[in-house]
């Protein structure tokens, strides 16, 4: 099974270019049982967050636009805000708070190296904060390389 999910996820980068495959966790109202712990398989009320999966690479001073998708259960239709974590010194992000409407299935930020920005590898840590229900996390990497 875990190689069948590699193989999916590396056909899916492949084809998609923008497209994530990682541990993230659901969210939303559906996502932990009564007692608060974390559900363990599918409910039609959760969602997770795609992340950029490669290609995660700039120099200073400059800026990308990436993509952070959304994929709804069933009965989710809630707007999530998105808030990033973890983004190098010298790099921000437009709009600095994006929204993933309830009838979207993603959203475009741009990200902005300064001059004088960071040099190396993040884990950037992308959150989804729904209307109501628990948060969901994704994570990918970015690379800041000398201007």
């Amino acid at each position: 099974m875990t190689r069948v999910l590699a193989a999916f996820c590396t056909a899916a980068i492949g084809a998609l270019g923008v497209v994530g495959c990682g541990s993230g966790t659901p969210g939303g109202p559906g996502a932990t049982t009564k007692d608060n712990s974390t559900r363990i398989g599918p409910s039609d009320q959760t969602f997770t967050l795609s992340v950029p999966g490669f290609q995660n690479r700039m120099k200073q001073g400059e800026a990308h636009q990436y993509t952070i998708g959304i994929h709804r259960g069933n009965n989710f239709d809630e707007d999530v805000s998105i808030k990033v974590e973890g983004l190098p010194q010298g790099v921000s992000m437009e709009p600095a708070s994006p929204v993933i409407k309830h009838s979207d299935t993603e959203v475009k930020i741009l990200l902005k190296a300064a001059e004088d920005a960071a040099v190396g590898e993040s884990t950037i840590k992308v959150i989804g904060h729904p209307t109501t229900g628990a948060d969901a996390t994704n994570q990918f990497t970015l690379h800041i390389d000398k201007k």
